[in-house]
């Protein structure tokens, strides 16, 4: 009896002792994985379009670190946002970016803060992609822009650090703001002889060096750069004299027809009509700041390197809107012509294959499952985009097979005809071939290109019966699309019967 009892007794220590060990193992396994979840760094700049990467080769500008981000990883060079509601492009923009949602689907309290009183701005019950990754064990960081509301900022972000809560500023002083869960938000402050970029770009590096911690970390660097006032430090604008600069193919004087928002502040920086000598200085100007920023950048890359923790870190480089600069007679980017839709965007880190260009069709707003993709996260159920990550290791060619495009002025706007308000556009882009539908008033005007032999966007093709097929179908897929995001424009009724009700929109009247 008692050689059976000290069987038992060893038998219960042997168990005891293998499932410990098996207890810790799982343990040291699950710490494993957490520590082999890839960073992630997501460069973001303002009013940048697509091809001002000098590796991109369609815009003379000197980006060096940028170049190197392209050589590093996968570019897509058809990559776009899908629109905005209202002129501030960039608000909308940054709302898509943050849910992964089309913005027809997203609070308008969040992407078009100024109808609404300060108490509601930024209120929204939409996921978004820091707030996820925090949920998922990451450590999240913000500095510079934020265009959504500070209710997303301190949702999403355990450390924010010279955040801009706003649209645009000046670029020398910049007042910024911090944040922390434990403090909140800080003062004011700023410092009126460092630019923009370098604000945020210090305050990035500063997190890096920093950063002690086993969690992976996710740092969101949104740039003020290159959108206006176009103020780089003196020596970038030196590079880019103006009278080199070469006027882009699509230089017009002015617009061919009358459209939505054709005297918004936008357009305002330059005189009617546009002259040739006035496009360069605003394209000199706009290069200077992209090369400025583009030198922080490489700051913030350097630092990285420098950490060890390089390897280990996804780096997104994109743009939240592009920019017109003198192409088809205008500056700003409340339109879908392919200047102002079109954004740079770059992954490069693990597994994402080197020095690839990609044409398969992208939104910016799918980012926020692309990174899911890439970090191994299921993706939420609230997300209405793709998952990039197929195209990028070359499973797939492409996720879509066309994409939609949207603007028209705010509807509550309606009421300030001195800007030329109401009127929009819709367009639909399948294979080499888009069709653009504007109105303004009663008016429709329609233009179809060929994006493959026309990039610059010069040869209408809506009356070559050639070409007729091409229209019906794209005409098809607009609408059809327009269904699927959630689109209230109707093609049949004036300005797609969007201003019917504009009075609804004036929400800062409401009590």
């Amino acid at each position: 009896m008692s050689n059976t009892k000290n069987l038992i007794r060893i038998f219960v220590l042997i168990l005891f002792v293998s499932v410990n060990s098996c207890k810790e193992k799982a343990e040291e396994k699950a710490v494993s994985e957490e520590k082999e979840m890839p960073n992630i760094l997501f460069l973001f700049t303002d009013d940048q379009r697509n091809g001002t990467i000098n590796e991109l080769n369609k815009y003379n500008v000197q980006t060096p670190n940028m170049d190197k981000l392209v050589k590093n990883g996968t570019a897509f060079t058809n990559s776009y946002i899908l629109g905005a509601t209202t002129a501030a492009v960039c608000s909308p923009s940054r709302a898509m970016l943050m849910t992964g949602r089309h913005y027809f689907n997203i609070e308008p309290n969040v992407y078009a803060q100024f109808a609404f009183n300060k108490e509601d701005q930024g209120k929204s019950d939409k996921l978004t992609f820091p707030e996820y990754f925090k949920a998922n064990g990451y450590t999240t960081f913000a500095t510079g822009k934020q265009h959504n509301g500070e209710q997303w900022v301190e949702r999403g972000f355990t450390n924010v650090k010279s955040a801009f809560l706003g649209g645009m500023t000046r670029h020398f002083g910049t007042k910024v703001k911090d944040y922390s869960p434990e403090t909140g938000w800080s003062q004011p402050y700023k410092n009126d002889e460092k630019f923009s970029s370098e604000v945020f770009a210090d305050a990035a590096v500063g997190f890096i060096d920093a950063y002690k911690e086993d969690k992976p970390f996710l740092m969101y660097v949104a740039f003020t750069a290159p959108h206006d006032p176009r103020t780089a430090p003196q020596e970038y604008h030196d590079m880019y004299p103006a009278a080199d600069i070469a006027l882009p193919e699509n230089f017009m004087p002015k617009h061919p027809f009358e459209l939505a928002d054709e005297k918004i502040r936008d357009e305002r920086l330059a005189p009617f009509p546009r002259t040739p000598e006035r496009v360069q200085k605003e394209i000199s100007d706009y290069y200077a700041m992209i090369t400025a920023t583009d030198t922080q950048i490489g700051r913030i890359l350097k630092a990285l390197e420098a950490s060890g923790k390089a390897d280990n870190t996804i780096v997104v480089l994109a743009g939240d809107n592009g920019l017109a600069l003198g192409q088809h007679g205008l500056l700003g980017k409340q339109n879908v012509y392919e200047h102002s839709v079109s954004v740079p965007m770059v992954f490069c880190g693990p597994n994402i294959p080197k020095n690839q260009k990609n044409n398969a069709l992208a939104y910016l707003h799918d980012i926020f499952p692309t990174l899911c993709g890439l970090t191994g996260l299921d993706i939420p159920e609230s997300i209405q985009t793709e998952d990039l990550t197929p195209v990028i290791t070359g499973e797939k060619e492409a996720v879509r097979e066309s994409m939609f495009y949207a603007y028209n002025s705010w509807p509550g706007e309606k009421t300030r005809p001195n800007i030329n308000n109401g009127g929009g556009h819709r367009a639909v882009r399948k294979g080499d071939f888009k069709l653009i539908v504007s109105a303004k008033k009663e008016v429709y005007t329609y233009q179809l290109f060929n994006l493959k032999n026309d990039p610059w966007e010069l040869v209408n093709l809506i009356d070559d019966e050639n070409y007729k097929d091409v229209k019906e179908d794209l005409q098809q897929e607009l609408e059809k699309l327009i269904k699927e995001v959630g689109d209230p424009a109707d093609l049949t009724k004036p300005e797609f019967g969007l201003f019917d009700n504009h009075e609804a929109y004036n929400f800062k009247t409401k009590k």
